[in-house]
């Protein structure tokens, strides 16, 4: 567990200290995607050819979709992947669509990539991505039903679980392009978006020389951008008050964008005041991602923070897409 209130290095961030919940059901196949246990109507739909086939915990609701735990050989990520009620995929649970059940859709359907931040390192179950610490962030969000309607309607989201953070783009490049080519997913190639928090917000720096991503949202970022990198929009958010990554990473990184690109869109809400996670008193300012992804400005019994983009966030990055 990592626990550092000021970073030695652009690619060292503390965040918040969360403890894993531990999955009891791991999947281990040699394919990009598995099935689901409870799901054997959709084994056909969720099955990559070549697969050994395994099982994933299913985590189900009527108006929210699936978040289902996978794992990508190819990286040896093990990840959440989120699917929207009426992704093709969840079939049995269409109950607002149109479409006969079993009927097909040639409808793509826009990627957001999550990267998490330290304290949610690890190599064990992707589950502990469904931390109290990391609250607001759409892995927990979606796990608990409390996500916004531009969220859990919208998106496919895959959240990644690396135990050596986020450095290397080339994995995540990757791993992005193994969600894209399985084609049961019907993701829209012009319409993947990167967002992280932490840890993570570096790891949207660097995944932006990949040349997947429509659009960059990184919070509470560590690490140092390379404008060169960055061709498309971008949307930063830090809180003022961050004890764990100075607000002043972003600052600098901010304006180094809009002097190198100073026709990119490049937006920057810098919150006057941010919550700690929860659970980390200590951790003051550090958890601006909860006025980020949610929908209402969040309130720890004594103090209302100010800032719920959530909403303007999700509909900004649709309409977004590559050339």
């Amino acid at each position: 567990i990592l626990q550092q209130r000021r970073m030695r290095s652009p690619w060292v961030a503390a965040i918040c200290i969360s403890v894993p919940i531990i999955s009891v059901v791991v999947l281990v196949h040699s394919g990009v995607l598995g099935v689901d246990e409870t799901a054997n109507n959709r084994d056909s739909m969720m099955m990559d050819k070549g697969s050994t086939g395994g099982e994933v915990k299913k985590i189900s609701g009527v108006d929210h979709g699936n978040q289902v735990e996978m794992y990508d050989k190819a990286t040896g990520l093990k990840y959440l992947l989120y699917t929207p009620n009426l992704h093709p995929t969840n079939g049995a649970l269409r109950e607002k669509s149109d479409k006969k059940e079993g009927e097909a859709s040639n409808e793509k359907w826009p990627l957001l990539v999550f990267l998490h931040g330290a304290g949610e390192s690890g190599s064990g179950s992707a589950m502990g991505l469904v931390a109290d610490g990391i609250t607001g962030c759409p892995p927990v969000e979606l796990h608990y039903k409390r996500a916004i309607p531009e969220l859990h309607t919208k998106f496919i989201v895959a959240s990644p679980r690396t135990a050596r953070g986020w450095g290397d783009s080339d994995r995540l490049k990757t791993f992005t392009e193994n969600l894209l080519a399985n084609e049961k997913l019907q993701i829209d190639s012009k319409s993947i978006y990167l967002s992280g928090v932490s840890m993570g917000g570096a790891g949207v720096w660097r995944g932006a020389s990949t040349g997947l991503f429509a659009a960059l949202a990184p919070v509470c970022a560590a690490g140092m951008v390379q404008p060169s990198d960055v061709s498309v929009p971008v949307w930063a958010f830090h809180g003022a008050n961050d004890d764990v990554v100075p607000v002043s990473y972003t600052d600098r990184n901010i304006a180094a964008l809009k002097k190198a690109k100073p026709d990119l869109e490049i937006r920057y809400t810098r919150y006057d005041k941010s919550p700690g996670p929860i659970g980390y008193p200590g951790y003051d300012g550090h958890a601006s991602w909860m006025q980020v992804y949610t929908g209402k400005d969040y309130t720890d019994g004594t103090t209302t923070y100010k800032g719920h983009h959530g909403p303007e966030l999700f509909k900004w990055m649709l309409s977004k897409s590559l050339n």
